[in-house]
């Protein structure tokens, strides 16, 4: 490691979270070191700071934990066996690290690699929240000069929200109902009425984030603490329920009310991770409309196909940040949470 220094933040345990100087990372072999512009704020990371995460529990991911997966930045030094990139670089990454020696990493099927590890979460590649990223080439990217630094940060939680959208087809005909407000949400209804949806419903808790999400596609929006929402998404939808569901928001009740309002043979895709099991799910509806559940985590090659959307897209994903705090100030984010909670979609880490 350079004998270098820069400040990170690590989560050593529930509620412990340090901002200190480590060692800066050094561009060696085929790594890029790049200077983080801006790193978004991640349900996932606030699970791991509180210690609710599943994946804590389950010892997937372990204490001390450098956390944070979603950024954007310039590229200050490359290894000796980079290629395509150069300082000055404006990049983005994916938001995960393979080994690159197996034998898949090396005909290029990076997600059969065995040793992968998730920037900032399960098997921890050392994660955004830090001065400085070191990231293989092969998982590095050029942000196109038509984004901001803004937009780079978003590509990642946008990359969840595509995986929701492989193999899927939507039409006029199709009526698209999103759970959620948050970012992963919104960007979903934004990429239902990008794909051609004939109606978009969005569905969540908080009056003022519906309203944004009519920014971005959203023909209809429900809050389901005044509305019965199945009763309403068959309503609008004259009694048959949505086509294709994403479940982003984690409430059990939300999974529910998918099956629920689903038409037969309606797919719903979960992009949430629920910090519990659970109990009373309806199964029979399940079965009798032939419904396809599926998850969707991201995956190798979602980043840059999500990137060439927000370039086409004249409608900007912009609405979806709702905070810009300096690094300097960002344990406050996650300490004071409560604070943030009614009025956050995405919190956004200003490092310049």
């Amino acid at each position: 490691m350079s004998q270098e220094t820069m400040r990170a933040i690590t989560v050593y345990g529930p509620r412990d979270a340090r901002m200190e100087t480590v060692p800066k990372p050094e561009a060696t072999g085929d790594m890029i070191v790049a200077r983080v512009c801006r790193t978004g704020v991640c349900a996932t990371d606030l699970s791991i700071f509180t210690g609710d995460s599943s994946f804590i529990r389950s010892g997937e991911i372990v204490y001390p934990c450098r956390f944070g997966h979603e950024w954007a930045g310039i590229v200050e030094s490359v290894g000796p066996e980079v290629k395509d990139f150069k300082p000055g670089d404006r990049i983005y990454c994916d938001n995960f690290a393979s080994c690159g020696v197996c034998d898949a990493c090396k005909r290029g099927d990076y997600m059969a690699c065995g040793h992968i590890r998730s920037v900032g979460t399960v098997n921890c590649w050392d994660g955004c929240f830090a001065e400085y990223m070191q990231m293989p080439e092969r998982h590095t990217f050029h942000l196109p000069d038509e984004l901001t630094m803004d937009e780079g940060a978003l590509i990642e939680p946008a990359s969840i929200s595509y995986d929701a959208f492989r193999g899927v087809t939507l039409t006029e005909t199709d009526t698209a109902v999103v759970y959620g407000t948050g970012a992963i949400g919104l960007i979903s209804v934004w990429l239902a009425k990008y794909y051609g949806a004939g109606t978009v419903i969005l569905v969540g808790r908080t009056d003022e984030k519906l309203e944004k999400g009519k920014l971005l596609g959203a023909d209809h929006v429900i809050n389901n603490r005044k509305t019965d929402a199945v009763a309403k998404i068959k309503e609008l939808t004259g009694g048959l329920g949505g086509s294709f569901f994403v479940e982003t928001s984690g409430a059990g009740a939300a999974l529910k009310d998918c099956i629920l309002a689903a038409r037969r043979y309606a797919r719903i895709s979960v992009l949430s991770f629920y910090e519990h099991d659970l109990d009373g799910l309806p199964v029979d509806p399940l079965v009798l409309g032939c419904l396809t559940v599926v998850g969707g985590a991201g995956r190798y090659g979602n980043a840059p196909a999500v990137c060439e959307i927000m370039v086409k897209n004249p409608v900007k994903l912009t609405p979806c940040v709702s905070h810009h705090v300096p690094f300097s100030e960002c344990l406050d984010v996650f300490e004071n949470e409560d604070k943030y909670h009614a009025t956050k979609i995405k919190i956004l880490v200003d490092f310049d």
